[in-house]
């Protein structure tokens, strides 16, 4: 279950940063810094991704 999981944050991030950049540039690019630099786990960058598209008020 938890790779299946995971193949899902993996393949559904870029798509999420991508409508994240057209209400909030600045939080997608500074999430997409933070998972090339390494700084955070792919399950934290999911969430905040997710919290702050929530904030936009962005749905799927």
């Amino acid at each position: 279950m938890q790779f299946k999981e995971l193949v899902r944050i993996y393949a559904y991030l870029p798509v999420k940063l991508s409508e994240l950049s057209k209400v909030d540039p600045e939080a997608a690019i500074k999430l997409l810094q933070d998972w090339g630099e390494g700084k955070k786990t792919i399950r934290k960058l999911w969430k905040e991704t997710n919290d702050a598209l929530a904030k936009g008020n962005v749905t799927e």
